[in-house]
């Protein structure tokens, strides 16, 4: 098994991944750059050029390698101009010079740029590439990404799939173990470029993009509703690594950068061992529920600090969703491990792209049992949800836009 987990920048967590054996690599991003990444930079914690060096620096040091991530899929055609792509090449050239062993692209356009004037430089895959078929694998595969980034949504129950995937691909091949997003969300496509240029630097030296995220509200709005939703989403238990192991697969991916030390080093371990007792959220990464103490400490005083660009009326609505998201970290909400055992057997004989959920209701039945928490309170919070949406929709938007 080989283990690549999200970095946040602190040299404890490299500590603590040094001594699990099957940690190969970590991957990060500053919280913003000309090209952007998957999370948005007021979620991320600060680090500096020289901070960015030293821990590159440090990762090597204990044997593992670093990937950086510039894997926004949307540049606002940056890498169309002759400037913009001047600009790519100088920060990638600024990445070579302090040691980062491999870059993970989602633009396939950037990809190119970077493969034809760096052509040592290794290049990993991004599911923000949407490689959701046989087709754009093999194509991804051709243009030397490896290893490439396997779907979640797509392929991480798909045992059909994911058996000629790797019966039909050469390149090494990464699985996302501990994602949480909705399961064939709504809004992938619109959230990653909105998270993507909410990691730019902005144009002309004004401020960076500070924004609210109205997608992952909306998410979380659905699942405080319909519970089914959680077990829905293509996380992989630690317990069942095997079944993908003996199918091929031996590298995974723990995310998220958001994340605190303690929590990210709890998750590692947990998949390491192949076992985790007790509440799956511990492990599994959800941006507005789950353990209120599993976010980098960074993150609220980051939206503090950019509130001073908005107008008033947009002041009160960022301090409303600050008080939103400390009531859902506190909200109390559970996934029985134990109670997932032969959970994913289910799936042996289930066709999830050819099937209704309403009329399968395998997740249904399995959220009756295993997903704990208090739905009236959670219809609560819904509803404060929507109310804050809906104030967000009718306010007259300028610093976050």
């Amino acid at each position: 098994m080989k283990l690549s987990v999200a970095a946040n920048w602190d040299m404890e967590l490299l500590n603590g991944l040094a001594d699990i054996p099957e940690v190969t690599s970590v991957y990060a991003k500053m919280p913003f750059d000309v090209i952007g990444g998957g999370r948005a930079g007021m979620v991320l914690p600060t680090v500096d050029w020289d901070s960015a060096a030293a821990y590159v620096h440090a990762t090597r040091q204990r044997g593992l390698s670093f990937c950086y991530l510039i894997n926004a899929p949307c540049l606002g055609n940056l890498e169309q101009t002759e400037a913009g792509k001047n600009q790519i090449l100088t920060f990638i050239d600024q990445l070579v010079n302090i040691g980062v062993d491999s870059v993970s692209i989602a633009n396939l356009a950037v990809a190119a740029l970077v493969r034809h004037n760096f052509p040592n430089l290794p290049i990993r895959g991004s599911v923000l590439s949407w490689p959701t078929n046989l087709p754009r694998l093999k194509y991804q595969e051709g243009l030397g990404i490896d290893p490439l980034i396997i779907p979640y949504s797509e392929f991480n129950r798909d045992f059909k799939m994911l058996h000629k995937i790797r019966a039909g691909l050469s390149c090494d091949m990464q699985l996302f173990v501990n994602v949480s997003c909705i399961y064939n969300c709504h809004y992938l496509a619109e959230h990653a470029c909105s998270v993507g240029h909410a990691s730019q630097l902005a144009e002309n030296g004004r401020h960076p993009h500070s924004f609210l995220d109205f997608y992952l509200w909306q998410c979380t709005r659905r699942r405080l509703l319909h519970p089914e939703l959680f077990l829905m989403s293509r996380w992989i238990r630690p317990e069942d690594l095997h079944i993908y192991e003996a199918m091929g697969f031996d590298e995974f991916k723990i995310i998220d950068r958001s994340r605190s030390t303690p929590w990210l080093l709890r998750a590692t371990r947990a998949y390491a061992a192949r076992h985790y007792d007790g509440n799956l959220l511990d492990i599994l990464s959800l941006e507005m529920l789950g353990d209120p103490n599993g976010f980098h400490r960074d993150i609220e005083e980051q939206v503090r600090q950019r509130m001073r660009y908005y107008t008033t009326e947009e002041r009160h609505l960022m301090s409303r969703m600050l008080k939103l998201r400390r009531r859902l970290l506190s909200f109390d909400i559970r996934i029985d491990n134990g109670g997932l055992t032969d959970f994913l057997d289910g799936f042996q004989k289930i066709h999830c792209a050819e099937t209704f959920c309403e009329d399968c209701r395998h997740c249904h039945r399995y959220a009756k049992r295993a997903v704990l928490f208090d739905r009236a309170e959670a219809e609560v919070l819904a509803s404060d949800i929507d109310k804050f949406l809906e104030d967000f929709l009718s306010i007259k938007c300028t610093a976050m836009c």
